[in-house]
């Protein structure tokens, strides 16, 4: 099989990469080790019984899930993996000690196997778009069923080399049941070959546990424009377009990876003295123009507060980002022309005139003050992306049954 003679050939090459991830993210040993499969130590594992494991690849992958795990927090026992240190430390702050968390061993069989070993999971449910051969077939081994849940495909998978999509079609195999957050994305399935009984739509996941918002207060005296989630080559162009506005406002940079905070100063290098940043503790005052808040977990109350709201990752090619969050907390939301990691939620708010989708970052001039500069548009919109949301209120209780829990 071409996928294991792959693995085995290039392990050298895995191993140092992963050495590199565990310095470069700050990992640290825990992450290189369980990344290798060896070290889940009973201390790791100590405080679960036959969990109900859900792996998670990285933040976006937590975030979905987090309304599943904290209903089922209180009388299930929960192991969380993840891929990335980030992911762990959202892991962390969301949820503390009432669930237990493991980094995702690499899917070389006897990593797999030690980590079965260690925490004997009843059941396995993957967020999202992980597909890997080996825990696949391990775990099937094992006896433990598999739910994919808020299942997505990129086009990028179903263009994959022939040989590899036989693989991913082969794995799938082993899957109990694939729950597709849409049915584009369950379309994408069975175009790859999954069996089509197990597919089922659901819709978005990240819809639930959006509806009922609390009062969050603000962290920002001033009025203020939020990009969000913003991506290498983004903040420049945005800073750029709003220097050229001169608006009183203040533009709120809140970078997708906050570790890019040296790499954006050093692109804003002209405008430093107009630049405040949260993590170097520089103060917003009447002269700051831009404020990089570089922080992870403040977006909802930023969303909330915000003026208008500029999702990042979809004027350049990543895909775009979760528009769901501002549109629970009624924001005014513009977003870029590549929202392809999010077809059906971009259609549906775009449907009910709940979003402004633009073609490109420099249609942003006319629009920040079109938008700034008309209260009643920016209520109205607000107001439908609200309502959008109000709508698939029903999700989390969808996701229970189908997952084997028919409690509200």
């Amino acid at each position: 099989m071409i996928y294991q003679s792959l693995i085995r050939l290039l392990s050298p090459l895995i191993i140092l990469i992963i050495a590199i991830e565990a310095i470069k993210r700050k990992g640290g040993k825990r992450f290189f080790c369980q990344r290798l499969g060896i070290e889940f130590s009973k201390k790791t594992g100590q405080n679960v019984s036959s969990p109900i494991w859900i792996h998670c690849a990285s933040i976006g992958e937590v975030k979905a899930a987090e309304s599943l795990i904290r209903h089922l927090t209180s009388f299930e026992d929960i192991l969380i993996t993840t891929s990335t240190p980030t992911g762990a430390t959202l892991v962390q702050e969301l949820f503390s000690n009432s669930v237990s968390h493991s980094y995702l061993p690499f899917d070389w069989p006897y990593a797999i196997q030690n980590f079965l070993k260690t925490f004997t999971p009843k059941a396995l449910w993957v967020v999202e778009t992980e597909i890997w051969p080996n825990l696949y077939r391990l775990t099937q081994k094992k006896g433990i069923p598999i739910s994919l849940i808020n299942a997505r495909l990129s086009q990028k998978t179903l263009n994959s080399p022939a040989w590899l999509k036989a693989t991913y079609r082969k794995t799938l195999l082993s899957v109990n049941q694939i729950l597709a957050r849409s049915q584009l994305e369950a379309d994408r399935f069975e175009t790859l070959g999954a069996p089509v009984e197990k597919i089922h739509v659901l819709d978005n996941l990240k819809y639930a546990g959006l509806v009922d918002q609390p009062d969050y207060p603000p962290i920002i005296d001033r009025e203020y424009v939020l990009a969000a989630s913003t991506h290498h080559n983004e903040e420049q162009q945005l800073v750029s377009i709003w220097l050229k506005l001169n608006r009183p406002e203040l533009l709120v940079i809140v970078p997708r990876h906050p570790k890019r905070r040296d790499q954006i100063l050093k692109a804003l290098s002209s405008n430093r003295q107009s630049i405040a940043v949260f993590s170097l503790n520089e103060l917003v005052t009447d002269q700051t123009k831009i404020y990089i808040d570089d922080q992870i977990g403040a977006l909802m109350p930023l969303y909330a507060h915000a003026k208008l709201v500029i999702m990042g990752g979809a004027f350049v090619s990543k895909g775009g980002h979760n528009v769901l969050e501002p549109a629970a907390v009624k924001a005014t939301i513009i977003t870029g022309s590549d929202m392809s990691d999010f077809e059906a939620e971009t259609q549906l708010l775009l449907n009910k005139q709940a979003m402004i989708q633009l073609n490109s970052i420099n249609e942003l001039e006319h629009t920040i003050p079109a938008l700034l500069n008309n209260d009643s548009k920016r209520q109205t919109m607000g107001l439908a992306a609200y309502q959008v949301i109000k709508s698939q209120s029903h999700i989390l209780n969808d996701y229970l049954k189908a997952l084997g829990f028919n409690e509200s």
